[in-house]
């Protein structure tokens, strides 16, 4: 099968050949094999898919690990509601990973969406839920169904069990409902796991559940949840493939992607283990003209362990991830049928965007976008500071799910009929779809494997983060002042000028130039991605870019002494961030 390349003139001879390589026979033999195997992590079938991956592997003779980490999910099983007082007979109702597996039962009550602090539907003068009393109540929330602040909020509020309103009339979405990354917490940490049931339910019995909850004789609710929340030996599938062309290079990129899934997953994440799997055929049969290494992970326990599988393998390899990997790149749900932009879902890290924006042009001449990196996915190396570039793949256009009546997912290409549902079935793909996103993988992957100097610009960095810090600075007003975190961001950003042009003209040799800008990576991308330590992993809850310094915008909210706390926090990290730039000047200096 063949699909034409929108600039074939920008690619190079090797880039070409690796392009035309290319072919669907393998990715969809996967996809028809795991279209049969429900690849919940812990299980049989997910056992079987990591058998069959290690076994083609072995076919073409790309050299693997496999590892068995013990890791700590959560198996959702089953969830039912009771209405003792009235007929009932609700569609599908789920729990969510993670959430207690208990029974519980009392009265409901209608609590809103939820905000950080307060439950509200609307603005908070048009209906106001801040005074409900949740004591020993079960909350019913239109908050959505995956929302980790939301039952945080009504559990500590004193809610015995919530029950989520789906968005729309179909099947619920599965999901997750603890904030540790990596699912297993630290001993400090352990609290922050939900000690509540969680049910999700579909629009039109949420609707049901919510008139009879604010009608005069009120609800009462049974609500039974049946999870398996344990450690289990996940297999983690692991090729590694040696660049021979430049032996004495020992760096290599990270290509990664999860093979489990809720059902059998078909483009959340079989397309992605598929183009991983034509990947490693290819590259290895490119071998010899590689500088440097390419490692290729097929992680467990994505969808039930908040990303176990990867949090474990930055875990294991942290050293090496820290000295030698360049950069980190996630496949998830590429080639999803009608997904022809880069627009929704693709995000990278700033210094990334010349190379991804090149690729994209290059290999398919289709609509992009640059967007800051989400908190979710495999993305467990941002604390390590490693430039990363796509996260999701393509998606269908916003007109297109508009006129579908698909609502906002982040995953299947925008497919709100496929994310996290028994319908991510085989005709969710398209062929055309993957064998383009594969071919810009291919692209933007050789790109960094085989540049001279690493195709990473952080002067972008720089400016993306200072932009970010100017914007913290006027939210803070009187209360704050960042200038002089912006003014060693200003002397950074000259100096990185002075440094890219010392790297063009050869004053700097490539060796420097790329020690320089890996090093320069676990500095500005911590600063721009993450709040705690390098070797931790911060919380699966949205971020704001530099957020060590966004709580800067809290000070309108506050008085007193909450005020002058707030600024004594924010000299320290403001004080921590200077020496961090002042390392970064060193670096380039």
């Amino acid at each position: 099968m063949s699909q034409s390349v929108a600039d074939s003139e920008a690619l190079s001879s090797l880039e070409g050949s690796v392009v035309d390589a290319v072919s669907i026979d393998e990715p969809w033999a996967l996809l028809e094999k795991f279209s049969g195997l429900e690849r919940l992590s812990g299980t049989e079938e997910e056992e079987e898919a990591a058998e069959y991956i290690a076994n083609r592997l072995e076919s073409f003779g790309v050299s693997y690990e496999r590892y068995d980490p013990e890791l700590y999910i959560s198996q959702p099983h089953d969830a039912t509601i009771r209405t003792p007082d009235r007929e009932f007979e609700p569609g599908p109702v789920k729990t969510v990973s993670f959430a207690a597996s208990t029974t519980v039962s009392g009265d409901v009550v209608y609590v809103g969406s939820v905000s950080d602090d307060l439950l509200s539907e609307g603005s908070a003068e048009e209906n106001d839920f801040e005074d409900v009393d949740l004591d020993g109540k079960i909350a019913l929330t239109t908050a959505g169904s995956l929302s980790i602040r939301a039952t945080s909020i009504l559990e500590d509020r004193g809610a015995i069990g919530v029950v989520a309103i789906h968005q729309h009339d179909s099947e619920p979405h599965n999901g997750i409902a603890t904030p540790i990354w990596g699912g297993a917490p630290r001993l400090d940490e352990k609290d922050e796991i939900p000690d509540v049931p969680i049910v999700n339910v579909s629009k039109p019995d949420g609707e049901t559940l919510r008139e009879w909850a604010e009608s005069d004789d009120g609800l009462k609710l049974e609500m039974e949840t049946d999870l398996t929340t344990d450690w289990f030996e996940c297999p983690v599938i692991e090729a590694r493939i040696e660049g021979g062309s430049s032996p004495e290079n020992d760096d290599f990129v990270l290509l990664h992607g999860h093979y489990d899934s809720w059902y059998v997953g078909i483009t959340d994440n079989a397309t992605g283990d598929a183009g991983l799997l034509e990947l490693a055929r290819i590259f290895d049969e490119h071998s010899d003209q590689l500088d440097r290494d390419l490692r290729i992970a097929w992680w467990p326990a994505h969808s039930t362990g908040r990303y176990a599988g990867s949090t474990w393998y930055a875990d294991e390899f942290a050293q090496e991830l820290n000295e030698r990997c360049v950069a980190q790149v996630n496949m998830d749900s590429p080639g999803a049928k009608d997904a022809t932009e880069y627009t929704d879902m693709s995000c990278w890290t700033p210094e990334a965007h010349p190379l991804v924006a090149d690729a994209i042009e290059d290999v398919t001449g289709a609509p992009y976008e640059e967007h800051f990196p989400f908190r979710a996915g495999d993305y467990s190396f941002d604390n390590l500071g490693i430039t990363g570039f796509f996260m999701l793949s393509s998606n269908i256009p916003t007109d297109v799910r508009e006129e579908r009546g698909y609502h906002e997912v982040g995953g299947c290409g925008g497919n709100s009929d496929a994310w996290h549902v028994s319908t991510d079935t085989l005709d969710k793909a398209g062929k055309d779809e993957l064998v383009r996103d594969i071919r810009l993988y291919a692209v933007s992957l050789l790109r960094v494997l085989n540049a001279d100097v690493l195709p990473f610009d952080h002067a972008r960095n720089v400016a993306s983060i200072r932009e970010t810090v100017a914007e913290y600075d006027e939210a803070a007003g009187e209360h704050f002042d960042f200038g002089p975190v912006l003014d060693e961001l200003d002397s950074l950003e000259t100096e990185l000028e002075s440094f890219y042009a010392d790297v063009g003209s050869g004053a700097t040799s490539p060796a420097e130039a790329n020690d320089a800008i890996k090093r320069l990576s676990r500095i500005l991308t911590r600063l721009n991605l993450v709040r705690d330590g390098q070797f931790e992993q911060d919380p699966a809850v949205g971020r704001q870019p530099v957020p060590r310094l966004a709580p800067a915008q809290k000070f309108d909210a506050l008085e007193g002494d909450d005020a002058k706390f707030l600024q004594v926090q924010l000299k320290r990290e403001s004080n921590a961030v200077i020496g961090e730039l002042r390392r970064a000047r060193e670096l380039v200096a």
